[in-house]
Parts: C-alpha cells; sequence; structure tokens
C-alpha cells in the first residue's frame, strides 16, 4: 500500500514541491492550505487518485479534523508541518506584543494543536513528522526577532516530541534560503526593520524550492528512526543520501 502523506501549507513553495516529489515518488498525499491554486489542481490531473486537495487552515481544529477524516481507513504514515508565517517584520523594541502572538499562533501554537488531534494516527502508523524550520531559529537578526523565536520553539518542539513519542520519528528540517513568497515579503517590506547586507545576502543566495522539496521527500518516505529529534540541513548527507 502506497504511503499517505500529509502536507500543511500545500499550495505553494516549498509546500507545493514536496507534494509534487513524494507522488512522483509513488505515495499519496493530503495537501490541506487556505487557498488552492492551479498549480496545485494540476497535481490532480497528473495523478489521479493520488491526492486529495482539502481547503482549511491548518491552525483551525474543524479544518485539522476534516483532513484526518478524508483518510477513512488509510493510515497517517507521515504529516509535513510547512504552513507558516514571516510577517509582520520588527524590531523588538517597536513590535507590538499582538504582532508577536499572531507569529506564534500560526508558527508554533497551531503546530502543537494540529500535532495533539494527529498524535493518535500517527502512533498507529509508527509515522514521522516533518518540522519544516529556519535558520533564524537558530541566529539573531534583525527584524525576524518574532519569527526566529517561534522556529527555535518548532526546533525545541522537534526534540521534545522524539522522547515523549518514541514510536513517531520526529525531524526537524532547515530547508535552506529559499525563493518562496516569504522571501519575498522579506525583499519588498522586511527591508526596512532588517540589516542590508543580511537582505542582499537572501536574495543572492537562494535556491528554487526543489531543493528542499526532494529533501523532506527523503526523510518522510526513507528516514530511519534514529533521524528521531535531529535537525538537519537541506543539504546534510543524512538527507541527500536517502
Amino acid at each position: 500500500m502506497s504511503p499517505m502523506i500529509l502536507i500543511t501549507g500545500a499550495s505553494r513553495g516549498i509546500g507545493l514541491a514536496a507534494a509534487k516529489f513524494i507522488l512522483a515518488d509513488g505515495a499519496k498525499v493530503i495537501a490541506l492550505q487556505r487557498t488552492i491554486i492551479p498549480a496545485l489542481e494540476a497535481l490532480s490531473t497528473k495523478y489521479p487518485g493520488a491526492i486529495q486537495i482539502i481547503k482549511g487552515d491548518f491552525t483551525k481544529p474543524e479544518d485539522i479534523s476534516s483532513a484526518l477524516a478524508s483518510l477513512a481507513g488509510d493510515s497517517l504514515d507521515a504529516v509535513v508541518l510547512n504552513a507558516a508565517v514571516g510577517e509582520p517584520f520588527g524590531t523588538i523594541a517597536t513590535m507590538p506584543l499582538d504582532s508577536f502572538r499572531v507569529i506564534f499562533d500560526v508558527n508554533f501554537f497551531g503546530v502543537v494543536q494540529f500535532l495533539q488531534l494527529a498524535l493518535p494516527k500517527l502512533r498507529e502508523a509508527k509515522g514521522k513528522v516533518v518540522f519544516v524550520s529556519s535558520t533564524a531559529g537558530e541566529i539573531g537578526a534583525k527584524g525576524l526577532g518574532a519569527y526566529g523565536a517561534s522556529k527555535a520553539a518548532l526546533n525545541q518542539l522537534n526534540r521534545t516530541l522524539a522522547v515523549e513519542e518514541p514510536d513517531i520519528t520526529s525531524i526537524a528540517f532547515h530547508p535552506g534560503v529559499v525563493r518562496t513568497e516569504m522571501a519575498a515579503a522579506i525583499q519588498r517590506d522586511g527591508k526596512d526593520h532588517m540589516d542590508p547586507a543580511v537582505v542582499g545576502m537572501l536574495a543572492a543566495t537562494a535556491s528554487e524550492t526543489d531543493v528542499p522539496g526532494r529533501g523532506i521527500r527523503n526523510l518522510v518516505l526513507r528516514a530511519e528512526t534514529e533521524y528521531s529529534g535531529k535537525y538537519l540541513y537541506f543539504d546534510d548527507p543524512l538527507v541527500t543520501s536517502l
């Protein structure tokens, strides 16, 4: 039976690329996202019966439940927790507390809520969880404090899940600097809050979404249990060799 992978935020960017590679490998996908674009719908034509596209918000319990209900009798072999927000940008001194809460509500608390609802299915399948993280969670970067803090919390959540759920393989994945809508927002809106040298570096070094898409495919379909609890870069041999 083909593995079933649930991806949040699969309508564009890294999530869409991951869906393409996972489907091409013969697995099935449940795609949960707030908007549905033609590129995602085209996958239904290319891989008939292999992808279910569900319009919904992964931070809403009712939408998560709908996505899980679509499994019917299938197992949930892995989830890719990719949906996230990077805005608003701002420094600690100037950014309203509510703006911090907006980012954490999606990037951290939304993920926790999703896991709480999905864990029973993941335990049954002895499945995998891939958290899409960021280098912003490792370093201090002006203007990205809220986003970086949310990703640092995500990395800690990964380590804790690996300890608390030994039957589930839990991995945090650093996708690198990627040409996504979030990256475009940094160039457009974040430059007024960030170090210009950092903004320029991000623009100059960004890769295409296929790079992390392949890495996520490798992890959800081929990573063994000893990967659990690790934080892996997209170019780590542990990822690229799978």
